[in-house]
């Protein structure tokens, strides 16, 4: 494997093994108390039936113990990695807003066209479900957290274990496949596993992380996996949802009966053509930032 400016990264610092577990059993541990704490608050409003909990409860429930998580994380990597938590990001001194943006855009374009597709294969499956009072206060909660817990998910996965990794071995399967899988298995517990069972749902998350992940080696960056994520997450909480979705909203749209089978197909449809914009029409954005640095840095004229 050619050097990567980002896996690299871990290099830098105390890297030493209890660290990392010094880190991940203090993610796991803050994680799950936050996570009971909220809950007994929610079950002394709103009584022990989860079915009966309002749709921003469960947001809160499902995303509050991510802010606490994310600094627990940034702890770790500054005072017991001693490492700079941009490094988890990027290998410059910046993050690359436009790398961001870009990724972003493309990837809620593309869920938008896959519905619109959808929709018009399924006529009458896709409704209106817009309800304004409902889905303002959701709104305003979920704008706040969502960049938080995607933005922590890929901090975890796609940088701090993937480069952690690296150091164990310079082969592409460890950090690119290990993250992945365990990312995938950790959504086990989401409502639509259950509902429409594991073999038909686990492939999407472990193939949404092998995509992520493949796209941060690749760009030598955070920055793409981070706005694929989020406009994954935003366009699944306010643009369409479905019966036992993990991100349960009061969003535009509702599909009455969910396909898991055809969501994976169009989920690597997505994905291949992403792949396709980003090594063509989005070049500059896919090349790893140092080598446009490098690139920019011959283009000036020797003095």
């Amino acid at each position: 494997m050619k050097a990567n400016a980002f896996l690299e990264q871990a290099q830098n610092g105390r890297n030493n093994y209890w660290r990392y577990l010094l880190v991940t059993g203090s993610l796991i541990f803050v994680g799950f108390w936050i996570s009971l704490l909220a809950s007994v608050i929610a079950i002394y409003f709103e009584g022990t039936d989860l079915n009966q909990f309002s749709e921003i409860t469960l947001l809160l429930l499902g995303l509050i113990p991510f802010p606490f998580v994310l600094l627990t994380l940034w702890v770790g990597i500054r005072f017991l990695h001693k490492r700079s938590f941009l490094s988890l990001i990027t290998p410059l001194k910046h993050i690359q807003w436009g790398r961001f943006f870009f990724a972003f855009g493309v990837w809620f374009v593309l869920a938008c066209i896959s519905d619109i597709v959808l929709s018009l294969l399924q006529p009458g499956n896709y409704t209106w479900s817009f309800d304004l009072i409902r889905f303002i206060p959701y709104f305003l909660i979920a704008i706040v957290l969502l960049p938080i817990q995607t933005s922590t998910e890929e901090l975890i996965f796609r940088g701090y274990y993937t480069q952690g990794l690296y150091r164990m071995s310079p082969h592409l399967w460890l950090p690119l496949i290990v993250p992945s899988v365990v990312f995938g298995l950790l959504h086990s517990l989401n409502p639509e596993v259950g509902m429409y069972g594991f073999l038909l749902t686990i492939p999407f998350y472990i193939g949404f992380g092998l995509l992520l992940g493949w796209i941060t080696i690749q760009s030598q960056s955070l920055e793409l996996s981070l706005g694929i994520h989020l406009a994954n997450n935003m366009y699944a909480s306010f643009a369409v949802t479905f019966p036992g979705s993990a991100l349960s909203s009061p969003a535009f749209f509702s599909i009455q009966k969910y396909d898991p089978v055809a969501a994976l197909v169009v989920f690597f449809v997505m994905a291949a053509i992403f792949v396709l914009i980003m090594v063509t029409v989005g070049k500059r954005w896919f090349t790893p930032p140092c080598a446009a640095q490098e690139e920019t840095l011959s283009a000036l004229p020797v003095e």
